[in-house]
């Protein structure tokens, strides 16, 4: 279940006084054909004189201010076996109505970036009156970072840090609202262990890869070769550990992937001694 044209959970902003109207439809490629659901206030808060008709529209004359919180039921028809499962479907959605031109940020809070991870938020008006004219009033942005006619932000951030910044919109009656935004660029993740430490065998075993940059969450994984027989590797913290349990060679390619689904990849040689410490042969 949609807001009609975009995969999100908030709504359109509305003012308070002008007539208001969203259309609610079902994921594309669900379901058992457009059209043929009916669409229920299930739970929450509808802005006071909004009513949401069987066809999905929300609409009315909004008469309160506020941020809005309400789930939906989409119902699909029971008398058709053949095409449609008779499933029911709850969404939680937001919708924030003004009284005065104000600023919304889609999502509500800058999304998490980092360096040459393409980056966009959105910036739209509400309670404005006809086209809008955006500008940065105060501080930066990352480089690599515009913002465009459509009160967009986007591009793909080149350096890392915190930025600070102020946006104003002003509409045609010349009123103007700020927005006052921070966003964080983290480094490009990559793995900082120049080479993992020799195990002996028969010897308990613990070592650390560490990674800089990234955003969390980060999960490491061996992604060719494998680790000596009796070592393994703790995917959540990047920790080896273990007794190895024959002496040699092996040639390993380790990965940290982060939240953003961001890889760096770094190719090891990890060496196992003998009990007496003696080097092992490079032959295999």
């Amino acid at each position: 279940m949609n807001v009609a044209g975009e995969n999100t959970n908030t709504c359109p902003p509305g003012k308070v006084g002008a007539p208001y109207s969203v259309k609610f439809v079902e994921r594309e490629g669900s379901g058992c054909g457009p059209g043929r659901q009916t669409f229920y206030h299930d739970s929450g808060e509808l802005p006071p004189e909004l009513t949401l008709a069987a066809d999905g529209t929300l609409s009315g004359i909004p008469t309160q201010a506020g941020t809005f919180q309400f789930y939906l039921e989409m119902r699909e028809p029971q008398d058709d076996p053949t095409h449609c499962a008779g499933k029911r479907t709850q969404k939680q959605f937001t919708l924030k109505v003004c009284n005065q031109l104000g600023i919304v940020s889609s999502p509500a809070l800058p999304p998490r970036t980092e360096v040459r991870v393409p980056f966009r938020m959105t910036l739209s008006s509400c309670g404005g009156v006809g086209a809008l004219a955006w500008a940065r009033s105060a501080g930066v942005l990352p480089a690599g970072l515009t913002l465009r006619a459509d009160g967009s932000i986007a591009g793909t951030p080149k350096a890392a840090g915190t930025y600070r910044f102020t946006v104003t919109a002003t509409d045609i009656r010349w009123r103007v609202a700020s927005y006052v935004g921070t966003i964080s660029v983290a480094p490009s993740l990559r793995i900082r262990t120049p080479l993992i430490p020799r195990a002996r065998v028969g010897q308990l075993y613990r070592a650390k890869l560490a990674e800089i940059g990234g955003i969390a969450p980060k999960l490491w994984t061996i992604t060719r070769g494998r680790l000596p027989r009796g070592i393994r590797l703790d995917t959540v913290l990047g920790v080896l550990t273990g007794t190895a349990e024959k002496e040699g060679r092996h040639r390993v390619t380790v990965e940290v992937r982060d939240g953003l689904k961001v890889k760096a990849t770094r190719a090891f040689t990890f060496v196992v001694l003998s009990s007496s410490g003696k080097r092992p042969s490079r032959r295999r």
